[in-house]
C-alpha cells in the first residue's frame, strides 16, 4: 500500500529557495564587446548555459530535500502462504546450563561432550526458526519470572538475537511454570487470529500447578485456540521417562505437568529429548504440524530515501563537472 511522502526535518525545507542561486547572473559571465550584433549566435552556448543552471538547481534541491529527511512511513504489505503464530517458552533456569546426560542408546544421537541443555536447546530453536518464512514469532523466558524478550514479529534478526542472548548468564534460581504459561496464553488475548496459533514450550523439568493456574491456563488455551508443544530435555535416565504414560500414583512434577497437559481442550503434543538429534527431529515435526494457509498485513518499517537524494546530486555535480571543464578546453 502506497503512503504519502514525510519528513524527518521538514524546517529544512525553508531553504528550498537558494535552489534558485544559480538563475542569478555572474559579473564573470558578462564580456565586454564593442557591437552585440556583430556576434554570430552560440546555440550550443545558450544550451550549454540551459544545463549548467538546470544542474545546478537540481543538485543544491536534491542535496536540502536529503537533509529534510524523505521517506514513507507506515507501508503496509500482505503476507501469503502457509506459517502459525508461534510462541517459543524457553526455561531460564540455572539447570539449563548444566551438561546434558544421554540416556539413549543410540550411539549416533549422544550429545557432544560437555554441551549443555541451554545449547542444544538455542541451536534447535535457531534452525526451526530460520526455516519458517511467513510465520510470526513470539520469545519468551520464564525462571523466577516470565520475561517477554520479543513480541511477535517476522524480523528474524532480532528474534536470532534473543535467542542467542539466553546463553549469556547462568540462569535464574527458580522455576515458576506456572506464571510463565499464563503470561504467554494471554499474549494471544485480542489479537486478530490470521493463521493456526502454538506455543512451544522448551524446559528440562516439571513444575506442580494449583487449581487456579491450571483453570486458567485452560481456559486460554481454549478461547485463543492455541495448540500445546512440550519439548522435554531428560535430563538423565533418572529423570521421568514420560514417552510411558504415568501413571497416577507418580507424583513428580514432570509426570504431573504431562497429565495436566494430556486434558488440555487444545491439541497436545509431547517431545522427549536427551541429544541435539532429537530435539531437531522435534522441531522438524512441529513445523510440519503448524503449516496452515496464512494471510495478514504486515506494517513495514520507515524507508528513508535520503540517499536517492544524494545520488542525484551527485550525479548532478559530475555533469557540472563535465561542462567546466568543456567550457575550459573551448577557451585555450
Amino acid at each position: 500500500m502506497s503512503t504519502p511522502p514525510d519528513f524527518l526535518y521538514p524546517w529544512a525545507l525553508v531553504l528550498l529557495p537558494l535552489a534558485a542561486l544559480p538563475l542569478l547572473r555572474r559579473s564573470i559571465d558578462t564580456l565586454p564587446y564593442s557591437w552585440v550584433a556583430w556576434l554570430p549566435h552560440d546555440r550550443a552556448g545558450r544550451v550549454i548555459a540551459f544545463i549548467w543552471r538546470a544542474t545546478a538547481m537540481v543538485a543544491l534541491a536534491a542535496v536540502i530535500v536529503g537533509l529534510a529527511g524523505p521517506g514513507w512511513s507506515g507501508e503496509q504489505t500482505r503476507i501469503t502462504g502457509t506459517g502459525a503464530e508461534i510462541l517459543i517458552l524457553m526455561d531460564g533456569s540455572g539447570s539449563m546450563n548444566q551438561p546434558i546426560s544421554s540416556g539413549s542408546m543410540n550411539v549416533a544421537d549422544a550429545p557432544t561432550a560437555g554441551e549443555t541443555k541451554n545449547q542444544m536447546a538455542r541451536d534447535a530453536i535457531t534452525a526451526f526458526v530460520a526455516q519458517r518464512v511467513n510465520d510470526r514469532f513470539a520469545f519468551m523466558l520464564f525462571g523466577t519470572h516470565p520475561m517477554l524478550a520479543v513480541p511477535f514479529t517476522r524480523d528474524r534478526t532480532v528474534i536470532d538475537a534473543a535467542i542467542a542472548a539466553t546463553g549469556i548468564g547462568r540462569g535464574t534460581p527458580d522455576t515458576l511454570l506456572d506464571r510463565g504459561i499464563q503470561y504467554a496464553v494471554e499474549l494471544f488475548d485480542g489479537r486478530a487470529r490470521m493463521s493456526s496459533r502454538a506455543i512451544v514450550l522448551v524446559s528440562d523439568g516439571g513444575a506442580r500447578l494449583d487449581d487456579v493456574a491450571r483453570e486458567q491456563i485452560r481456559a486460554g488455551l481454549s478461547r485463543n485456540g492455541v495448540a500445546f508443544y512440550f519439548v522435554y530435555l531428560r535430563s538423565g535416565i533418572y529423570s521421568p521417562d514420560l514417552h510411558v504414560r504415568p501413571a497416577d500414583t507418580d507424583h513428580s512434577p514432570e509426570a504431573e505437568l504431562h497429565r495436566f497437559f494430556l486434558s488440555l481442550p487444545t491439541p497436545y503434543r509431547l517431545y522427549q529429548a536427551d541429544s541435539p538429534q532429537q530435539v531437531a527431529r522435534a522441531m522438524s515435526d512441529i513445523a510440519r504440524n503448524e503449516n496452515a494457509p496464512v494471510s495478514f498485513i504486515e506494517r513495514l518499517p520507515r524507508q528513508d530515501r535520503s540517499t536517492w537524494c544524494y545520488a542525484t546530486a551527485l550525479v548532478c555535480c559530475a555533469l557540472l563537472i563535465g561542462v567546466w571543464f568543456m567550457q575550459k578546453r573551448s577557451l585555450r
